[in-house]
């Protein structure tokens, strides 16, 4: 789909708030099963200066937007702060060079929810070249990239992508529980997902984990 850049106005807008309401914030936790029925887990940090880089747009910077940087670049704090103000405008941005940006915005809305609609996890295989990520999360339709913080040591998300997850890991697990909670709380208690046909019984958390009670 072809998108101007008021479409896409309304879309970062419209999923920045989600992203907010969500996301940020927070931390996932992924509980991943092999086909050995062997458990993993693995957990994503959102923050704030985050999301633009999941929206496929490059800020810039308007003379007449005191919030900007004088270098020439709207930071990705600022962005996401004129989103949830409804003061973004078409002169903020622009779409990516390499022509990624409606693909981007296309799946945005479908990703960006409690459990990023994501029932598979994998390490990203370097298979799309101008692409850099590390660990992925979603599924059929598309999925969300993460790198890991040098400083905090988190993995944090750095893009979306219209893919099948399959197509870009070497390998991957099934996410069979997904919970969510505030940075600020010390254990999960929210639970964001559960997958169907699961044999408990034989499920072995994570010892980190032990105290997630199982589903019925």
């Amino acid at each position: 789909m072809n998108y101007s850049k008021d479409d896409a106005v309304k879309i970062v807008v419209a999923c920045a708030e989600k992203y907010k309401a969500e996301l940020e914030n927070k931390n996932l936790l992924f509980i991943c099963v092999d086909k050995h029925k062997r458990s993993s887990y693995i957990e994503f940090a959102f923050h704030d200066y985050n999301y633009m880089h999941l929206t496929g747009l490059k800020g810039i910077h308007d003379l007449r937007q005191d919030a900007a940087r004088a270098d020439g670049e709207l930071t990705a704090t600022d962005f996401y702060k004129r989103c949830l103000e409804h003061k973004l405008s078409t002169r903020d941005f622009v779409f990516a060079d390499d022509g990624t940006t409606p693909m981007k915005l296309d799946v945005l809305p479908f990703v960006i929810c409690k459990n990023l609609s994501a029932n598979m996890v994998g390490s990203f295989n370097s298979s799309r070249p101008k692409l850099y990520t590390e660990k992925v999360a979603g599924g059929e339709r598309a999925y969300m990239g993460f790198v890991k913080d040098a400083m905090s040591g988190e993995y944090v998300p750095n893009t979306v992508v219209k893919e099948d997850l399959r197509k870009s890991v070497s390998d991957y697990v099934r996410i069979v529980l997904a919970y969510r909670k505030a940075q600020t709380e010390e254990k999960y208690i929210e639970r964001v997902y559960i997958a169907r046909k699961v044999e408990w019984s034989r499920i072995r958390f994570p010892d980190e984990f032990a105290y997630l009670p199982k589903p019925e």
